[in-house]
C-alpha cells in the first residue's frame, strides 16, 4: 500500500514522482518535477523501492520542491482537517434530521470541469458510524470508505477528478447512530443511492444548497425525521379507548389524515421533499411511487375508509403507474376522484373491507 513520500513511477506514462497524499483506497496525488500534484490511480503507478532488484533497476531521481523542514510530517493531513462544523443558521433552525452526499467543484467559475470534493455531511445530532460502497460495472459492491462523524459536520471523503466520479455516483451507505442520551435507539441504516452521471456535466444542476459553501449537486441520503414519523406517536389514551374510530395513526399516513378514516395525499414531489431540485425525472417518480404504496400499505393496516391520490396532470406517468400498481390490491375500489375539486387529476381510493 503506497504511503506519503513514496517515490513512485508511472506504470503508462514516462516519469513520476513522490505521493504527496492518499485521495482514497484507489488514488493518490502525485507531485512531479513540475511542481503541481497529479491525482493518479494507484493501479497506474508502480512503487520504486530501492532495496528489491526491480526497484534498483528502474530507480530514478525526480527532484521534487519538499521542505526539508517538515520532512514527512507535511505529507500526513490530520483527520480533523477533514472535518467541517456546519453553519449554526443550518443547525438552529433545522425542521429535519438529514444525511447528505455532497459533490462540490474546485472551480466554482467553470462547475462542469476540474477537480471535485465529496462530502459526507451529517446535518444530525446524532454521532454517526459510517460505511460506504461502491456499486460496480458487474453489480458487484466495492468498499470505499468507512469512519465515524461528529453531529452537526461534514467530512470530506475524497477529492476526484472527473473520470474517477464514477466509483462515488451509485452504491450504499451503512449508518450507526450513537447519543450520550436519547428517548429511542435507532436501528442499523442501509441506503442506496444513485445520481445519474449526466447531471455532472449540465451547469445547470449545479446548485446554491444550505449545507455546502458554494455551488453542488447535493443528494439526501437518509433522513431521521421521516423514520421517526414513520415510527408514529404513542398515544395517552387508555388501551380500551384505543379503537378504529378514535386512534390517530402514526407513521407517514397520519399527517394526511382530513377526516376519521380518510387521508388525502398530494404527490406532487415538492410536497413531499424539502428540496426536490436535485432530482432526477426517474429518482422523482420512484420516490412517489414509494411514497404511494407506504400510504397504501398503512391505509390497509391501520382502517382507513378512503384515500385520494393528487397526481396531477402532467404527461400522465405517474397516473398510469399507480392504476397499475392498485391493479394488485385486492379489496379496493377505485375511482376518478370528484372533478369538481381535483379537476383530472386525482384517484380516490375505497378500502371496502376496512368497514
Amino acid at each position: 500500500m503506497l504511503k506519503p513520500g513514496d517515490k513512485v513511477k508511472f506504470l503508462n506514462a514516462s516519469g513520476g514522482g513522490v505521493v504527496m497524499k492518499i485521495i482514497d483506497s484507489r488514488m493518490v496525488s502525485i507531485m512531479v518535477e513540475e511542481g503541481f500534484e497529479i491525482p493518479t490511480m494507484i493501479s497506474e503507478l508502480i512503487l520504486m523501492d530501492p532495496k528489491d532488484a526491480g526497484g534498483r533497476f528502474f530507480e530514478s531521481h525526480y527532484d521534487i520542491p519538499v521542505s526539508p523542514n517538515n520532512g514527512e510530517e507535511q505529507f500526513e493531513q490530520p483527520d480533523d482537517e477533514r472535518v467541517r462544523q456546519l453553519s449554526t443558521l443550518i443547525t438552529r433552525n433545522r425542521k429535519s434530521e438529514d444525511l447528505w452526499l455532497a459533490f462540490v467543484p474546485h472551480d466554482q467559475k467553470w462547475l462542469i470541469t476540474g477537480m471535485m470534493d465529496v462530502f459526507l455531511i451529517n446535518n444530525t445530532s446524532f454521532d454517526v458510524l459510517y460505511n460506504i460502497f461502491s456499486k460496480t460495472h458487474t453489480g458487484h459492491f466495492e468498499g470505499i470508505d468507512y469512519g465515524s462523524l461528529f453531529p452537526d459536520s461534514k467530512l470530506l471523503l475524497a477529492t476526484i477528478n472527473r473520470e474517477t466520479l464514477v466509483q462515488w455516483t451509485e452504491g450504499s451507505l451503512q449508518f450507526l447512530f450513537h447519543k450520550q442520551q436519547t428517548a429511542m435507539v435507532l436501528p442499523p441504516f442501509n441506503s442506496e443511492f444513485k445520481v445519474e452521471g449526466k447531471r455532472f456535466y449540465k451547469e445547470g444542476n449545479y446548485r446554491e444548497h444550505r449545507v455546502i459553501e458554494g455551488k453542488g449537486i447535493v443528494v439526501r441520503v437518509l433522513s431521521l425525521t421521516d423514520y421517526f414519523q414513520e415510527a408514529g406517536a404513542v398515544s395517552n389514551q387508555p388501551a380500551a379507548e384505543l379503537t378504529r374510530e378514535n386512534v390517530a395513526p402514526g407513521g407517514i399516513l397520519g399527517k394526511h389524515r382530513v377526516a376519521n378514516r380518510e387521508a388525502e395525499v398530494d404527490l406532487h414531489i415538492h410536497e413531499l421533499v424539502d428540496d426536490p431540485a436535485n432530482l432526477e425525472t426517474s429518482e422523482i417518480l420512484e420516490f412517489q411511487k414509494t411514497y404511494f404504496l407506504r400510504c397504501m400499505d398503512e391505509a390497509l393496516s391501520q382502517g382507513f375508509l378512503k384515500v385520494t391520490f393528487i397526481h396531477g396532470v402532467g404527461n400522465g406517468v405517474l397516473k398510469n403507474v399507480l392504476r397499475e400498481l392498485l391493479q394488485k390490491y385486492k379489496g379496493i375500489e377505485t375511482f376518478d376522484a370528484p372533478m369538481a375539486r381535483y379537476g383530472v387529476g386525482a384517484i380516490e381510493v375505497r378500502i371496502s373491507h376496512n368497514q
